[in-house]
């Protein structure tokens, strides 16, 4: 059996003209993208954005913020769960891992709240992975242990299976690597992996990876990994047959796109079944 393939879905908006955190936007995009037969689902970004109680933690446009939709989690489940896509995972609001990692408790119990709806979301649309960025990438010192505890609440959701993505740190001692192989299940992010020389280190934990994103930029009707210490298809097929991996392939796009490069954007998924 061959891998499932997935597109997230944030990157995507641009092939329609909207930003990453215009909800209706980017499912009219997915909708448009899974007519065309090219992939087996959609891996969901919860966007912070759609939070009404604080603006992002990591997006300095406030302005936005101010001026976007808000949406509670059961509103994105019925919003989403309408359109009747597949959505093979979910992929947490991306400032969990600041809040978990706040000096005040108000934020840490808010991170621990995010997991558990980031779960349910994940659990009633049918995903069996849902992703994490667990840690704040710039904090120089935190409790790994805390963290750990705080993902326990996995536990009521035993579909789900709770990933941590090998996301940037500056915790002394550690790499990237080494943290997220602390936790159960990992998510290996290509172009962090790169970012550290770390991709080889991946292969000793390849049996708990259930989740790859595959970072490309869209260079006519393929992809490419820029300024990368491997090439796009040599890690995928490293990953694929050298390694055995047949867990979920999400394929996240970097650089600019537009409405002109749906047409590449198509053919260059359909470049990953093969």
């Amino acid at each position: 059996m061959g891998n499932l393939v997935s597109v997230s879905s944030a990157p995507i908006a641009k092939l329609g003209g909207s930003r990453y955190y215009d909800l209706e936007g980017t499912l009219a995009v997915m909708k448009h993208v899974w007519e065309k037969s090219v992939i087996d689902g959609f891996e969901l970004q919860v966007e912070p954005e759609w939070d009404s109680e604080n603006p992002p933690l990591s997006d300095g446009q406030f302005a936005d913020w101010t001026s976007v939709p808000k949406y509670s989690a059961a509103e994105v489940l019925e919003i989403v769960k309408r359109e009747k896509l597949p959505i093979l995972s979910v992929h947490a609001n991306r400032d969990i891992g600041g809040y978990l990692c706040s000096d005040k408790n108000k934020d840490r119990e808010k991170g621990k709240r995010l997991i558990a709806e980031s779960l349910s979301l994940a659990q009633s649309l049918g995903s069996k992975v849902c992703t994490f960025h667990l840690w704040d990438t710039w904090k120089p010192s935190f409790d790994v242990q805390s963290l750990r505890k705080a993902l326990s609440s996995s536990a009521g959701f035993p579909e789900v299976k709770a990933s941590v993505e090998n996301i940037p740190t500056h915790l002394e001692g550690y790499s990237p690597f080494r943290l997220c192989s602390l936790f159960d299940f990992v998510t290996l992010d290509l172009r962090w992996a790169s970012m550290y020389n770390e991709l080889d280190a991946f292969k000793s934990v390849i049996d708990r990876v259930v989740n790859v994103h595959l970072r490309g930029r869209l260079k006519g009707n393929s992809w490419l990994m820029e300024k990368s210490s491997f090439d796009f298809y040599e890690a995928l097929a490293k990953i694929r047959s050298d390694w055995g991996y047949t867990g979920l392939l999400t394929l996240e796009p970097e650089g600019p796109m537009d409405q002109s490069n749906m047409d590449g954007f198509l053919e260059a998924m359909r470049s990953l079944r093969t």
